[in-house]
């Protein structure tokens, strides 16, 4: 009985330290989106844009070929907060002023494609949530 009233106390605290998680990546929301200046030469126009959308953790597109100045939208279509960040795990990078942004479900943002080279991007609290674009 002593073990089960531990277990139960051990989930609740799990429980109230993701509640704690969550709520403090909502508040940090618009600080995680804030663009930073990059050198880059701006695109006068767009072309194409790639929508890549995540429904039941999983990418609709997991590798995206562009070219230079098209968009990349990312949408969340699931229930779960995504915490979508450019570079490897933990090793954050900013692309098109984004480093990280916060998605609810039905939340999305686009990057114009202004930078040439190979890239990736992961949902930060979900690793298994991961793609890459390459921009020519």
């Amino acid at each position: 009985m002593k073990r089960a009233k531990i277990a139960i106390l051990g989930v609740v605290t799990l429980l109230i330290m993701i509640v704690i998680a969550v709520v403090v990546v909502l508040l940090a929301g618009k600080a995680l989106g804030t663009p930073t200046q990059h050198n880059t030469t701006a695109c006068a126009d767009t072309g194409t844009e790639y929508i890549v959308t995540i429904k039941n953790s999983q990418l609709s597109i997991n590798d995206t070929h562009a070219r230079r100045c098209d968009k990349l939208t990312v949408v969340n279509d699931d229930k779960t907060l995504r915490l979508m960040a450019f570079g490897r795990h933990d090793h954050h990078q900013s692309y098109d002023g984004v480093t990280e942004k916060v998605l609810a479900q039905n939340q999305s943002f686009t990057v114009t494609l202004d930078q040439t080279g190979s890239f990736t991007f992961h949902d930060h609290l979900h690793d298994e949530v991961q793609g890459t674009f390459t921009v020519q």
